[in-house]
Parts: C-alpha cells; sequence; structure tokens
C-alpha cells in the first residue's frame, strides 16, 4: 500500500515550509500568385526597415510627454544593469500571505516597475514591492501588490494550471543560468493559485505551461491591495555549483481591470517575447553557499479501474502499478525514468470537423513529453514537424524508457528513448530522439536532431539541423532542414523525395513587422516520429503588419493589421494553391475587440477527395472569397465570448460559418465555457448541400486550490456521438495526486445491426501517486 504522508515537513495548508530535503519540498500550371512580381511584401519591407532598426535605440531615456500625456518613467531598470538583492535569514516564514515576519520590514524593495500596457514606458497606476530573501532550501518572495481598488480586483480562479492570465497575477522569471536565453516562470493569482513553465530560446509555447514546479504561494486581499508569498525549493530549479550565485530575474504584474501591464526592468514593446525575454532579466545578486545538489525524486503510481468498449466486448479491468523517477545527474542535467507509464488522467482531446483534405493536428497534453518540449522542438509547429512526441504511445502501451535533459556547458542536450508494448495488430517498437543546440554568440542558436523508430521488420530514421539567429529586438533568422531514411515492411526504401528544409526572416518591432519564408517537402517526407500535415510542396510566404498602439486614449488601446501571401506549388513547380489575407483587429481599452479578415484562394485539385462521407470534391481549378468578421469581450468579466461568422466561396459553392464560445463565471467555484460551431456547405455535386454542427460545454469546478474538477461534454452531428470526460483531480501534497477519470462515448444516430446497445465506450479509472523528494 503506498505511504500517504513521508518525512516531516507540514503540509503548506498548515502555513508551514518543511525541509525539502527531508521528503517532501515545500513545495508550423500558371503562376496564379506570383509572390515575388508583386512585389507587395518587398514594398512593405522597405517602408517598414527604418523602424525596425529604431528598435535599437530603445537604451537612451524616453522622449518627454506631450503636454497632459501618459507620464513616462525617467530612467528605467533596464536589462542586467537591473538588480536586485537577495538576503540570507535564518528563521523560515511561514507561506501564508501575510509579510508579518519582522524580517520583511528590514528588507529594501524593489519598487521600479515600469508599464508596458496600455503605456510602453509609462509610469504604473498602482505601487509595487517586492522583497526576496533565502535560506540554504529556498528562495523566498514577498509581494506588496497595492491597488487603490482592491474590490476591483480579480482573482476567480482556484485550478492548478488554469487560466490564471485572466485573473489579477504576477509572474516570476528565474533564468538561473544566466544563458539569457532559457528559464523558469512562476506565475500566481491573488488566490495564490499557481501555473508554472520552462521556457526556451525566448519564446514560451502553449505546451510548455504543462511543467509542474513544485514550490509553495499563499496570497490575500487586504484593504490596501493584495499579499503574496512565495517559497520555491532550490530542489525544484536546477542552477550552477558556484559559491556566489547570480540569476536572471523577471517581475511581471497584471492589473486586469485596467488590462495594465507592469514590468521589473523594463522590457520594451519591442520586445514581443514577453516574461521569456531572458536577454532583457535584471540580475538577482547575494546568493552565497547554495548547493543543488543531486536530489532524487521517486514517484509511485497505482491505476485501477476498467473500460468496456461497444456493447459485446466483456470490459477490460485494469490494474497497474508505474514509477517514474527524476535524478539530478549534475547541477544542470535531469535524468527521467518511466515505468509502465499510464496516462490515463490526461484530457480528452477537443472534437474538430474536417472540411480539409489535409490532416488536423492535436496537440500533445500528455505531462511527461510536455516538460522540456521546447527543447525537442524541431521545424515548423503544426505544419511539418520532424519529432512530434504524439505518435508515441498512443494506439499502444509505453511500458518504460527515459529521458535526459539539461545543460552541459553552452549545449542544451535532450535524449529521449521508449519502449511501447504490441497492442491488437499494433505492433510495439523502440522510439529514439537526441536533440542537442550549442550557444553561439548572445542570441544565436545551431542545433541538430535525430529519431528512430525500430519496429517489426521496419524503421523510420530521421536526421537535421537548424540554426536560429535572433536580433533587433523580437526579429529573428530561422533555417532547417531534414532528411528520412525508412523502409517498408518488406525491407524496400520508400520512392520519392525524403526532404524537407525551411528558411524564414522575420524583422519585428513594436509597431512594424514583416517576414519572408520559404518551406520545401518532398513528396516521401514521413517521420514516423514526427507530423507532416502537407507533403509534395514548394511554399513562399510573405507577411507585412502594422500594429499601432494609442498610448494616452481613453477608449483604444492597439490596431492590428496584417496583409499575408502564400503560394504553393509541388516538388515538379505545378501551382497547388494560392492565399492572399488582410486581416485587421481593433482592441479597446476595455479589454474588448472586433476584427475582420479578407481572404482570397485558389486551389487546384489534381485528385478528388471525400469532403464527407458520399460526399466529394471533383478535380479542378477553383477560387473562392471569403469575409470573416469577429467580436470578442474581455475574458476576466463574469460574462464573457466570442463570436465569428464567415462567409464566402467554397469549391464552385458557398460556405457559412458561425462560432462562439462564451465564458461564465459563478464563482471561482463554478465555472462554464460553452462552444457552439455551425458550418453550412453548399456544393454542386450529389449531396454537397450539408450543415455540420459541434457544441461542447466545459464545466469547471473546485473546491480549493487542491481539490478540482472539470467536465467536459462533446457533440458532433457528423459521428453522432455524445462524449464525456469527468476528471477529478486532488492534490493531497505538492507533486502528488489523486485523480478519478470517467470517459463515456454514446451514438446517438441510427444504430447498424447488430449493434444491442448504443454505448460505444464506458471507462473508469482512479489514478494515486505520491513523490517522495530524497
Amino acid at each position: 500500500m503506498l505511504a500517504l504522508n513521508a518525512g516531516d515537513a507540514r503540509h503548506p495548508r498548515d502555513g508551514r515550509v518543511g525541509h525539502p530535503r527531508s521528503g517532501r519540498p515545500p513545495l508550423k500550371a500558371a503562376p496564379r500568385f506570383p509572390l515575388c512580381r508583386s512585389g507587395l511584401v518587398v514594398a512593405l519591407l522597405a517602408v517598414m526597415l527604418p523602424s525596425v532598426a529604431e528598435a535599437q535605440r530603445t537604451d537612451g531615456p524616453p522622449e518627454p510627454p506631450a503636454p497632459d500625456g501618459p507620464t513616462m518613467v525617467a530612467s528605467p531598470p533596464r536589462g542586467a544593469t537591473a538588480v536586485a538583492r537577495a538576503h540570507r535569514i535564518h528563521t523560515p516564514p511561514v507561506i501564508d500571505g501575510v509579510l508579518d515576519e519582522p524580517f520583511w520590514a528590514d528588507l529594501e524593495p524593489v519598487t521600479d516597475f515600469v508599464q508596458r500596457d496600455p503605456v510602453d514606458g509609462g509610469l504604473p497606476s498602482e505601487r509595487t514591492e517586492v522583497r526576496i530573501a533565502y535560506d540554504e532550501n529556498f528562495l523566498y518572495f514577498g509581494f506588496m501588490l497595492h491597488d487603490s481598488d482592491p474590490s476591483g480586483i480579480r482573482a476567480n480562479i482556484l485550478h492548478r494550471g488554469g487560466m490564471i492570465g485572466l485573473d489579477d497575477h504576477i509572474v516570476i522569471g528565474l533564468d538561473t543560468f544566466r544563458d539569457r536565453r532559457n528559464g523558469y516562470i512562476f506565475e500566481m493569482n491573488a488566490l495564490g493559485t499557481q501555473d508554472d513553465a520552462i521556457f526556451t530560446d525566448e519564446s514560451i509555447e502553449r505546451e510548455d505551461w504543462n511543467w509542474d514546479g513544485v514550490y509553495w504561494s499563499e496570497a490575500r486581499i487586504t484593504e490596501a491591495g493584495w499579499t503574496l508569498e512565495v517559497a520555491i525549493p532550490f530542489t525544484t530549479i536546477r542552477f550552477p555549483r558556484e559559491e556566489v550565485l547570480e540569476m536572471g530575474l523577471l517581475f511581471f504584474r497584471s492589473i486586469r481591470r485596467k488590462n495594465e501591464t507592469v514590468y521589473w526592468p523594463q522590457i520594451p514593446a519591442t520586445y514581443r517575447g514577453r516574461y521569456a525575454q531572458a536577454s532583457q532579466y535584471g540580475t538577482l545578486v547575494g546568493l552565497e553557499g547554495i548547493t543543488p545538489g543531486r536530489n532524487l525524486q521517486v514517484k509511485p503510481s497505482l491505476v485501477t479501474g476498467a473500460q468496456k468498449l461497444g456493447a459485446v466486448a466483456p470490459a477490460n479491468r485494469v490494474g497497474e502499478v508505474g514509477l517514474d523517477l527524476k535524478y539530478s545527474v549534475t547541477s544542470s542535467l535531469t535524468l527521467d525514468l518511466t515505468l509502465n507509464t499510464d496516462f490515463a488522467q490526461v484530457e480528452a482531446d477537443n472534437v474538430q470537423v474536417n472540411l480539409d483534405r489535409f490532416s488536423l493536428f492535436f496537440p500533445e497534453k500528455r505531462d511527461f513529453f510536455l516538460e522540456r518540449a521546447g527543447l525537442f522542438a524541431f521545424g515548423d509547429a503544426g505544419e511539418t514537424q520532424v519529432f512530434f512526441s504524439r505518435r508515441i504511445g498512443l494506439e499502444n502501451p509505453i511500458l518504460g524508457g527515459g529521458r535526459l535533459t539539461g545543460q552541459v556547458g553552452r549545449l542544451s542536450v535532450g535524449l529521449l528513448n521508449l519502449q511501447t508494448g504490441r497492442e491488437g495488430e499494433v505492433g510495439g517498437a523502440n522510439n529514439a530522439v537526441a536533440r542537442v543546440r550549442a550557444d553561439l554568440g548572445a542570441r544565436t542558436s545551431v542545433g541538430g536532431l535525430a529519431t528512430n523508430l525500430a519496429g517489426d521488420r521496419t524503421h523510420n530514421r530521421s536526421a537535421g539541423g537548424d540554426l536560429q539567429v535572433r536580433f533587433l529586438g523580437s526579429s529573428s533568422l530561422d533555417l532547417w532542414a531534414a532528411q528520412v531514411w525508412a523502409d517498408g515492411a518488406e525491407g524496400t526504401p520508400l520512392p520519392g523525395g525524403t526532404g524537407a528544409g525551411s528558411a524564414s526572416l522575420r524583422l519585428r518591432n513594436a509597431t512594424w513587422g514583416g517576414a519572408l519564408g520559404y518551406t520545401s517537402v518532398g513528396e516521401a517526407f514521413d517521420p514516423a516520429l514526427g507530423f507532416v500535415r502537407r507533403r509534395d510542396q514548394r511554399r513562399w510566404s510573405g507577411e507585412a503588419s502594422f500594429t499601432p498602439r494609442f498610448e494616452g486614449s481613453t477608449w483604444a488601446r492597439q490596431l492590428t493589421t496584417t496583409l499575408a501571401e502564400v503560394d504553393v506549388r509541388g516538388q515538379d513547380g505545378v501551382f497547388q494553391t494560392g492565399r492572399r489575407s488582410l486581416d485587421g483587429q481593433f482592441t479597446f481599452e476595455s479589454g474588448d475587440g472586433v476584427g475582420a479578415t479578407l481572404a482570397r484562394r485558389e486551389e487546384v485539385l489534381a485528385l478528388p477527395f471525400q469532403i464527407r462521407p458520399g460526399v466529394r470534391v471533383p478535380v479542378g481549378s477553383y477560387r473562392f472569397s471569403t469575409l470573416t468578421v469577429n467580436a470578442r469581450t474581455n475574458g476576466s468579466r463574469p460574462l464573457s465570448g466570442n463570436a465569428a461568422v464567415s462567409r464566402g466561396d467554397f469549391y464552385h459553392g458557398t460556405r457559412t460559418e458561425m462560432r462562439f464560445t462564451g465564458g461564465i463565471t459563478v464563482s471561482p467555484r463554478l465555472s462554464f465555457q460553452p462552444m457552439v460551431a455551425r458550418n453550412a456547405v453548399s456544393l454542386p455535386v450529389d449531396g454537397g448541400d450539408f450543415t455540420t454542427h459541434v457544441a461542447s460545454l466545459n464545466v469547471k469546478s473546485a473546491l480549493n486550490r487542491w481539490l478540482f474538477g472539470d467536465v467536459l461534454v462533446q457533440y458532433d452531428d457528423l459521428s453522432r456521438s455524445l462524449q464525456t470526460n469527468v476528471r477529478v483531480n486532488w492534490i493531497h501534497t505538492p507533486g502528488s495526486n489523486l485523480f478519478l477519470v470517467f470517459d463515456t462515448g454514446v451514438q446517438t444516430g441510427e444504430l447498424p445491426e447488430p449493434r444491442e446497445s448504443r454505448w460505444e465506450r464506458r471507462t473508469g479509472v482512479v489514478k494515486l501517486t505520491y513523490m517522495w523528494a530524497l
């Protein structure tokens, strides 16, 4: 039986911080769209370049404001010259959100925050104070976030990893190796609810937020604003073994009702990476005598439950024990081992209806693959990815394997090896990935990736290299190329071009942006551990954008306009697809917005494709124009919504699409997110008049920050399947969970014979995990 207690550390709900080493940390024929001939992007880039160059002149003091204009910070703290000091303490604080320990009052706070929204470089409307302390085990932060109207503080999210950005919240960014490109993010709202991320190369993606670090936070809303206490164990982060340690540091605050953001140090709007812009972090000094240690985390799991597929098949009972182990090989290298891996607790995919001839992309949601996912990224996300972790273990079980990630000097290293077992007709295979990236200069990196899938009488291997150069604030040059070597089931090499590559140049500052790109994908480029949405293509793309900010306005915040063009041809040079679009989005000072997109598209079909069962779009050349309008409200309000309507030509016919997503927050303990989408299609073919509907309702409930659940109900009238997924998560100690998962599918349409039941599946699973920190 698994023990539910270890060590002498007390639970954070008791308000005490325990000792981390005592067992528990405190825890993408004739030329129809001739890109170069049009000169569209080239002309706009020529206009844009002077403004991009201006991005380099942001280090001096800002221009004095016009009379009655916004108040600007005269000498804002910038980059590594901004220094914050941590002070050693000998008695740990009670992490309860109350800064009542005497030492807090003795520490000099960081107060020189700088506004970024609504006025870049402006004086914050509210005062923020941050004090920093440490002992041999923890890094402590004490926040005093003043607010002239405490009743207006937004605090509604109790789910760990929820949409904390909709609330008043703070972010702590730590570049622990001071490489000015990678780091940790710790995010907390005015309820103390946590989210966290590990980012790579000054870029933070959605999947990066699936890292779950162990640390403590408690917050209180007071008459003066809100306070927050944070304790981050040194065992949660990786850092070099140095007697005198310095780290990159960033603080970010969002005052949600004002749509105001403030930073320390200043990160101008020229830098669009926001709080992942590690090259602009300040410096944390004062840490001495801190040792990273080679800590060991052991996390066993117990899974029990049953699954019944269809009406006839017998129930499959599940009873398994798994083990995850995390070990710091060095202060900067971490080894993860997994045995009998189970993902029963992973949330369900959202239903999508495909009215195109290319594959849909479903994002990875499994925690084991999401941690340090940015390190393994290679290719164009959602379009041509040489490694895509959803290829592993979705159709057959993962028996076990390991992952080694971290830093070796100026090298970032990632090694992954997993063995999958047989499941029905799907045979087992060994899945291996190796990734290395070297830092060249301050914002340049070069790297390589190799993958290998070895199965029964077949193999698929890929290898490639990439280069990224970041400059001029948010500008970059990105290059990558890869090759696949594969055998079929009889050992015959696959025919056709098996290589792919891409080059893109992006120039951006706070107001202007532009990009040029070229991608080539061979007709047989098929990495078994990757995702390729479209093969046999040579794609040229260009983009120009204008994003003025209306600083000082009482009602307008920003206008974003983007002009884009894409030209796709086959490897034989024959035209396939062209698209031009003009998009405009306007954001009000209130956080609401409206927008419109006008698109002109051409498709040449060399083969017919099935758009829905029994309905085929014939070979031919098609041109269609589409207009889309949308409106959205501020998502932090108790009632919010986002609606879009699209109407236009569609394969010699018409298509009208309507979509609405909403948010209803009853309280921090209960919220609803409904979604409805409708497509009405009319095509000049047999059965070409049809509609599709997708509807879902996500209900989020929480008793507190440690016990919460989700109910996701989805329906589409193409499959006529009503799907329900229920997940309950109890964080019984930090890093340890009890999951209850129920998943069902019910067929609501006409039943084919000889089915006896409308049930497609019924699953019930209980998963218990416990983490020991040794």
